[in-house]
């Protein structure tokens, strides 16, 4: 049948087919209607006892499962000790980091949580609000961490705070001020030093590659003003800076130690600078 015509019997037989085919899907819906409406109507107890049965084996072994997977749930650990405390440390670490003329010797900690066997030791499962506030089972765990200071004979460790001043009064001296790197490094420890709320390590550790970074342009533009010895003894510092904040990027996690081992990393780039910068 062609869908445009100028004969009106065709058009007219076109158009009674199109109408039965309408009156067929309505009364086909009508039927399904009804046959859902009478499904949902019947109660449990009237459909076949087979059926039945299923629905009620499939409603127990839900049951069984979900109760399986709660307690599966309240017996996984949540954290490590091990990592609780290296956390911890690390948190002081960054924190003593902000202070120039101070330090953090010791610092305790306790939690209430369930003690669970971990493959690293021991580790703590916290209490879930669903279960309430009953606190059976729970432990008390405390620890401190104390601060080993360094012996007699060692230097002991400096801020990286005061470190990162250090630098930025290096790198304004006349000496820097026609080059540009020296400039953006002193304007990227300006940012840093604006954003010490928020301090992190991932933060320092991508702050202190920026620098090595700007030091290393830095070096290129003395090969001709600086003498071979020492120009040599400054690039070996950045690129065992260089070095250090590629080896610690790798590593899946950090403790307060790396952070130790970063400052004084960017302090030795500094103290390079004063062999030929008065």
């Amino acid at each position: 049948m062609p869908l445009i015509t100028n004969s009106i019997d065709q058009a007219r037989t076109a158009y009674n087919a199109l109408e039965a085919r309408a009156r067929s899907a309505e009364a086909r819906a009508e039927l399904l209607q009804a046959a859902l409406s009478k499904a949902a109507a019947t109660p449990i107890e009237e459909q076949p006892a087979q059926l039945r049965q299923r629905i009620l084996d499939l409603e127990a072994e839900n049951l069984k499962l979900r109760r399986q997977l709660d307690e599966v749930a309240r017996f996984e650990a949540d954290l490590s000790v091990t990592n609780l405390v290296r956390s911890i440390g690390m948190a002081v670490a960054v924190g003593e980091a902000t202070m120039p003329n101070r330090t953090i010797s010791t610092v305790g900690a306790s939690v209430q949580a369930y003690v669970l066997p971990a493959p690293e030791g021991v580790a703590l499962r916290f209490q879930q609000p669903e279960l309430g506030a009953s606190a059976a089972g729970l432990s008390t765990t405390s620890f401190e961490l104390v601060k080993v200071p360094p012996t007699s004979d060692a230097e002991a460790p400096r801020s990286l705070y005061a470190v990162l001043e250090d630098k930025q009064r290096v790198y304004t001296d006349p000496f820097w001020q026609s080059m540009e790197p020296a400039n953006r490094l002193v304007a990227e420890i300006t940012k840093v030093f604006g954003n010490i709320a928020g301090w992190s390590f991932p933060y320092l550790l991508q702050s202190a590659g920026t620098l090595a970074g700007l030091e290393k342009e830095l070096a290129r533009l003395l090969v001709h003003d600086v003498p071979g010895p020492l120009l040599q003894r400054y690039e070996e510092a950045i690129d065992s800076l260089l070095g250090q904040t590629s080896s610690l990027l790798s590593k899946p996690s950090h403790a307060a130690g790396d952070l130790l081992a970063l400052t004084a990393a960017l302090d030795a780039t500094t103290r390079g600078t004063t062999e030929f910068v008065p």
